[in-house]
């Protein structure tokens, strides 16, 4: 199994810490945009994240339970088409968290920017079959996202987690996708994983 590599979550305070992650795979959220024209000239490779989860959060924290299919996403759009100019960066296309797989669906189909360099994301506790669908169209990787109801549950690693992972690897079989794990790394090395992000981490895997 491939020593997983870790996506570094930005921002990165101060400064000269983020210089010293020069080379490394770093991600900057649309939620906290600070440190992406640094990160552009400084990484190996640029995860652009929606910051949907982020949103989310911080909306429950208010006591709203914001829809993320509501929200004008044509400056992530923007924004994302600007920095994905380059080798080795990719951008999470929104999704709406605790929502329907429906509504998933249709902020795929507004999505403007083509499969090549983007990652819908299939939330763990949507349809299987949903999953292998998106695996089916052609992306260049497909994000996992694990929220769960019972706070005791809802973190990456929980018996719940590892139990929808076994579905998981029931569907795959013996030739993994391309998938990233978001808020994956304390998982990186307990499944075929190829990438990691700290912060709010992530692990991609790669087919063997």
């Amino acid at each position: 199994m491939k020593i997983p590599t870790i996506y570094h979550g930005t921002p990165i305070t101060p400064r000269a810490a983020l210089q010293a992650m020069a080379g490394r795979a770093l991600c900057v959220s649309f939620y906290r945009p600070n440190d992406i024209k640094f990160v552009d000239q400084l990484a190996s490779s640029v995860m652009l994240d929606n910051g949907a989860f982020s949103f989310w959060m911080a909306a429950r924290k208010q006591g709203n339970e914001a829809c993320e299919a509501e929200r004008d996403w044509r400056p992530y759009y923007a924004w994302a088409e600007r920095w994905l100019d380059g080798e080795n960066r990719w951008a999470v296309v929104p999704d709406a968290i605790a929502m329907a797989s429906q509504i998933n669906d249709g902020l795929l189909n507004d999505w403007p920017l083509g499969k090549s360099q983007a990652a819908p994301v299939w939330h763990m506790d949507e349809p299987l079959h949903r999953l292998g669908r998106l695996i089916e169209q052609g992306w260049e990787r497909v994000c996992l996202g694990w929220v769960h109801p019972d706070r005791r549950q809802n973190v990456v690693g929980s018996d719940a987690y590892f139990a929808r992972m076994d579905e998981v690897a029931a569907l795959v079989g013996n030739r993994w996708p391309p998938l990233h794990m978001l808020r994956g790394t304390a998982v990186a090395r307990l499944y075929p994983f190829r990438f990691g992000r700290q912060h709010q981490p992530c692990t991609e895997w790669m087919a063997i």
